[in-house]
């Protein structure tokens, strides 16, 4: 009941981030504790959101400025958070703390850009997008599997690693998003 009313056990879309991002590691061919690692990333990616505003978490329509820069920052909570998790690797709370870098530099937040941007985070961006588009939300129907493409190759080299993305499109089951 306690874990429910905080957000744990992680929700489906942290789940299918982890599973996701387990998958791209494999395919990109890193070592079985990266996977863990990637996998663990996935799971822990949005934890942070907790210590964002319910209202701010629950709103229906767009987010206004100040919304938005408090959204912002449940990376860097999410890292805090991951932290105090007892044998977490540190590559796995850099990854957190970075899955909204850009490759271009205009992420958040530390805009970071480029290899600066930690492989597991440039894992991360790819799959929590991917699954954010294809999953339906409160507030939006899922994106057809094609326009999920489109949109992934759109930021690919700008936003995404292109590898990661290739990577991806691999472990995706053709015209389908993953079941949680």
């Amino acid at each position: 009941m306690i874990g429910r009313a905080i957000g744990w056990p992680p929700t489906a879309h942290s789940g299918r981030v982890a599973c996701l991002a387990g998958a791209v590691a494999r395919d990109l061919g890193l070592s079985p504790a990266q996977i863990r690692e990637a996998y663990l990333a996935g799971l822990l990616h949005d934890s942070g959101k907790l210590l964002v505003s319910g209202r701010v978490r629950r709103k229906a329509g767009a987010l206004g400025p100040r919304e938005w820069r408090q959204m912002q920052r449940h990376p860097v909570y999410s890292a805090r958070l991951s932290r105090l998790v007892p044998g977490v690797p540190v590559v796995v709370w850099h990854a957190v703390r970075h899955h909204h870098e850009r490759l271009d530099g205009t992420g958040y937040p530390d805009r970071l850009a480029g290899d600066a941007v930690p492989l597991l985070a440039r894992i991360l961006a790819a799959c929590d997008v991917y699954d954010a588009l294809s999953s339906p939300r409160s507030y939006k129907a899922a994106w057809p599997a094609d326009a999920v493409w489109t949109e992934l190759a759109a930021g690919t080299g700008r936003h995404f690693d292109p590898e990661v993305v290739a990577a991806l499109r691999r472990c995706v089951p053709e015209g389908g998003a993953l079941q949680a």
